[in-house]
């Protein structure tokens, strides 16, 4: 597949199959964020909404603001341009019932039950409102899109994060003190709907000719995706082990590649638990407050033993190259989290390749 706007995409597609691998084709991935190049040709027209919901549900608006911020943008690295359709993390919640409350920066479901018996009476219909429109927002995005971005696979929480939606986070947390055995056969009435929505958008980007990617901008030629589930810090190891992990061991084996989302201090515990599965990486987010990359060498130092990927936002320049001396190449991918000139730019990719060849 070729974009218009980055002729290196193919290369860029094969360094993240190598990433994947743990292995190096040239040089580790680097996602820079350069200087645009000049300001938009054409800004998205000024339109009022009678709520947040529909400007939300507005696909030609959200098209239009897309194509907006890409115009003008230069993709240097292994940056590519995407938009992935959606209309929150808890849209998965609404195909058993659930409705969202809108803000101007995110969505939320709101719960539907309260107890494990009443998740059980509950089932996945995709012919729900919001999937049908995520559905629709896909095909645009696709027809639009064609040769200029990558549509990617909406933001999904499944797992243990589509039970909170649909209980409420603290209610899911009181039951798993009060009935163990409830939230097991929870977890198994909701476990396989993973694939069957997963499947459903998947195919349409897969027809079009496209590779995989999330809200995580990886690439892959097959079935890839970001799994996650922020709900793990409110509980035990042994209660991880029993209840989410076999979840997330049934979504890695529905995928060819996957990476996950360990988000925040809280959840480090079950890290152990999450390298022993058939994930190919981890993508570990500190959190705000929580220092700089530099101070969580350790843990990305026990990811690569493992034998596995890691995505690690870097500040700058300065502190990659700290990074570097404690870290193989192979298998890293540094997000840099600054805006660079184009000899700026150059500079920190040219270094990559030194490192990649044992010449840093």
């Amino acid at each position: 597949m070729e974009l218009t706007t980055v002729p290196e995409f193919p290369k860029i597609l094969e360094r993240f199959e190598a990433w994947w691998q743990c292995e190096i084709i040239d040089r580790p991935l680097v996602s820079l964020s350069a200087a645009r190049q000049r300001e938009p040709r054409n800004k998205p027209p000024e339109r009022t909404y009678p709520t947040l919901r529909d400007r939300w549900l507005d696909v030609e608006y959200q098209l239009d603001c897309t194509e907006a911020n890409l115009d003008g943008r230069v993709f240097v690295g292994d940056t590519f341009p995407s938009y992935d359709p959606g209309v929150g993390p808890e849209i998965c919640a609404t195909c058993y019932g659930c409705e969202l409350e809108f803000s101007p920066g995110t969505t939320w479901a709101i719960p539907i039950v309260q107890t494990c018996q009443d998740v059980l009476k509950l089932t996945c219909d995709l012919n729900a409102f919001y999937w049908n429109w995520l559905r629709a927002s896909t095909d645009a995005s696709l027809e639009r899109g064609r040769g200029k971005w990558i549509t990617g696979l909406t933001d999904m929480h499944t797992n243990g994060d589509l039970l909170a939606s649909l209980l409420d986070p603290q209610q899911l947390a009181l039951l798993y003190a009060d009935d163990p055995k409830g939230i097991d056969a929870a977890c198994d009435h909701v476990r396989d709907d993973f694939a069957l929505m997963y499947d459903d958008i998947y195919d349409r980007i897969a027809a079009a000719g496209q590779p995989s990617t999330s809200w995580t901008p990886t690439l892959y030629a097959g079935k890839s995706f970001v799994l996650q589930c922020d709900f793990i810090c409110m509980i035990s190891p042994a209660d991880f082990q029993r209840t989410i992990l076999p979840m997330l061991d049934y979504e890695i084996a529905h995928l060819e590649r996957s990476i996950y989302h360990l988000d925040g201090p809280g959840a480090l515990v079950h890290l152990d638990a999450l390298l022993e599965t058939d994930l190919n990486a981890i993508q570990w987010v500190f959190g705000a407050g929580q220092g700089n990359a530099r101070d969580w060498i350790d843990v990305y130092k026990r990811i690569q033993a493992a034998g596995k990927g890691v995505q690690i936002f870097a500040d700058d320049f300065a502190e990659a190259k700290l990074l570097a001396e404690h870290l193989k190449p192979e298998g890293v991918w540094l997000c840099m989290g600054k805006q660079f000139q184009p000899d700026e730019a150059d500079a920190i990719l040219n270094w990559a390749q030194r490192w990649a060849a044992g010449m840093e």
